[in-house]
């Protein structure tokens, strides 16, 4: 019976979201395609198909982040729960995460060769975590977030150094 009522309490939501996505796109104009998605996590999964969206993705995807974050507190005041809603818009975080670990893994090659910390440009929380998650694969490097603010980055280096 508890399944049940979370499964139903998904639904609403689910159906909740859909509502307040379409109230945002009819309000700035556009009717991008998009799927809403539970994932295993109990997260929620929004991903935005269309054309002319850059703005919606905005400089470095700080529009994208706050439409995110938007959302989610949407969803808090209606749920009183903490959902955690990543949206992603023509496929713009895949391809931003595919960069990231690219730049990682040279850097990771360079800490190694030169036996040297390199500190890899400022990110976001979650562009630090993915690296975080990268070089925990790793037994050889390790990887620590320094500084604050917009300017907080990610330091690799050769464990135990």
């Amino acid at each position: 019976m508890k399944k049940n009522k979370v499964q139903d309490n998904e639904i609403k939501n689910t159906d909740y979201l859909n509502t307040v996505l379409e109230d945002i796109f009819n309000y700035i104009g556009v009717k991008p395609q998009y799927t809403l998605e539970i994932e295993e996590t109990g997260n929620y999964k929004v991903d935005i198909q269309g054309n002319n969206l850059n703005f919606l993705i905005g400089y470095k995807g700080e529009s994208l982040n706050a439409l995110q974050s938007i959302l989610s507190l949407i969803a808090l005041k209606k749920t009183g729960q903490l959902s955690i809603i990543t949206i992603d818009i023509n496929n713009y975080k895949g391809k931003k995460i595919e960069k990231i670990l690219e730049i990682a893994k040279s850097s990771i090659d360079k800490v190694r060769f030169f036996e040297k910390e390199i500190a890899l440009p400022p990110m976001n929380p979650w562009e630090r975590r993915q690296i975080h998650v990268l070089v925990s694969d790793y037994p050889d490097i390790e990887s620590e977030s320094v500084g604050e603010g917009l300017a907080r980055r990610v330091i690799l280096k050769p464990k135990g150094k």
